[in-house]
């Protein structure tokens, strides 16, 4: 891998792909997430427009490139997110992600680049027209990424919930963020109003974030799965702004929430 290769995951929430966040922008390479929601004809021009050179893929995923491969770079190679003994049958050649983990040397030798050298690259959804890339460089997502604790005077030791989806514009920064602040990250592979409501209660946990959908979800479980968070809570949402009397029930609940503006393009 080379400084500024783009090195792709098509991934949920998990703590796999919080390890490829570091490494892969760590090496000097660009973390390019992709949004496994998307068009098959839209993730394939995605790849190519990229011109990704090693694709990190959830087990979940490979029947999508199974479906697609044909369209894809013939040079790219697949690292399939399990260990030995999870690994699917492929009609691709692929590595496993633990295997190669154990391949490598104890101690690595990181670059050292400049801070604005890019570190991650997402891409909008191409409602009107074709996907366009958004770069992040590395002071950019830094920036952010302490502006995000700066919005929520974040102590240290938060207990995060990802409720939020890692893959989407870099999980707004809070890979990064939480990490700083030496927090702990409670991943959640997909959302379910129970079983955040469940998380919170169990892991105590701090913060979250997510759209105004996933509120509204957390409004429409039976009233025993809201009882009990008796802690402090704060949400994060963006886009539309949640109706008052959503806002209003969500924070009954015990958990505040805070409205942003999202921007993926700036």
């Amino acid at each position: 891998v080379e400084l500024g290769d783009r090195i792709a995951t098509l991934a949920w929430n998990g703590y796999r792909h919080m390890e490829l966040y570091y490494a892969i922008s760590g090496m000097g390479a660009i973390c390019h997430t992709i949004n496994p929601r998307l068009s098959a004809e839209q993730f394939i021009y995605i790849v190519n427009h990229a011109e990704d050179k090693i694709l990190f893929l959830d087990t979940t995923f490979v029947p999508i490139i199974e479906a697609v491969k044909d369209h894809l770079p013939k040079d790219l190679v697949y690292v399939i997110m399990t260990d030995r003994a999870h690994m699917p049958e492929t009609s691709f050649d692929a590595l496993c992600y633990e295997e190669l983990l154990e391949g490598q040397p104890e101690e690595i030798e990181w670059p050292v680049f400049p801070e604005d050298t890019a570190c991650g690259l997402c891409y909008t959804s191409g409602t009107t027209g074709n996907p366009k890339g958004v770069v992040y460089h590395h002071r950019g997502a830094y920036i952010n990424a302490i502006g995000n604790q700066a919005v929520w005077s974040m102590d240290m030791h938060p207990v995060y919930l990802w409720t939020l989806p890692m893959f989407h514009c870099n999980g707004w920064c809070f890979p990064w963020t939480i990490t700083a602040m030496a927090g702990t990250h409670v991943c959640l592979r997909r959302v379910d109003p129970e079983k955040i409501l469940q998380l919170i209660r169990d892991h105590q946990v701090t913060h979250m974030c997510g759209a105004p959908i996933v509120l509204n979800a957390l409004l429409n479980v039976p009233e025993s799965a809201k009882a009990g968070i008796d802690h402090d809570v704060k949400s994060m949402t963006a886009g539309a702004a949640p109706p008052a009397q959503v806002i209003g029930a969500i924070e009954e609940m015990g958990i505040q929430v805070t409205h942003v503006y999202g921007l993926t393009e700036v």
